[in-house]
């Protein structure tokens, strides 16, 4: 078993405060030796019913909740919602673009307590990536979030989260462009979303 490690998901979020995305990165093989179980149920069950990467990204975490209460292994210290799903939201970071300085990141677990965005705008695709990224191999993981990221707007990259932000377009203020980008998320693993200018404020401490 290989965790796909270099492959990191970007998704496109809408914060009362402008546009940004999440970059989240894959499990470590520890945590998964550790959920393997659960999360296999969880991905055979979305490709089972049919689901697949039409419908999987959007109800993966309402698969693993289910699958996990029927199971009485969702709540408590010890239960899939304290490790699992908090480790997946441990290794992602909201990155927003602001005005006059380029970008800047937060934590998602501190950025879904201050209510900058809600849990239910990434948890799927999280919880899909997650799934995706530790049971296939590299090859099979990004044939299938390619595909993923033709129906759902999101990104794979191979860069880690300071190589991406680096990697994002000199941010113009509207000002000096006369116009508003459109931010938009790219389905290719190298071309990277155009912020708006319009919306790169400073998101609340």
């Amino acid at each position: 078993m290989k965790i796909s490690r270099n492959l990191n998901l970007i998704i496109p979020v809408r914060t009362e405060k402008g546009n940004g995305w999440v970059h989240a990165t894959p499990i470590s093989k520890e945590v998964f030796k550790e959920h393997f179980f659960i999360l296999s149920k969880t991905f055979s069950a979305i490709f089972s019913e049919g689901l697949g990467v039409v419908a999987g990204p959007r109800i993966a975490f309402l698969m693993l909740e289910r699958i996990s209460r029927d199971s009485n292994i969702w709540e408590g210290d010890k239960g899939v919602r304290n490790t699992l799903v908090n480790e997946v939201i441990r290794l992602a970071n909201l990155v927003y673009p602001v005005e006059g300085k380029g970008y800047d990141t937060i934590p998602l677990d501190m950025a879904l307590e201050r209510e900058i965005i809600d849990l239910d705008e990434v948890a799927g695709e999280l919880i899909f990536f997650t799934c995706v990224s530790s049971i296939n191999s590299p090859e099979q993981a990004k044939g299938t979030m390619d595909v993923v990221n033709g129906v759902w707007s999101t990104q794979c990259s191979l860069l880690n989260l300071t190589e991406w932000i680096a990697s994002l377009p000199t941010l113009k203020s509207a000002a000096s462009s006369g116009a508003t980008a459109n931010t938009s998320s790219a389905t290719s693993s190298t071309t990277q979303p155009e912020p708006d200018s319009e919306t790169s404020v400073q998101i609340p401490a």
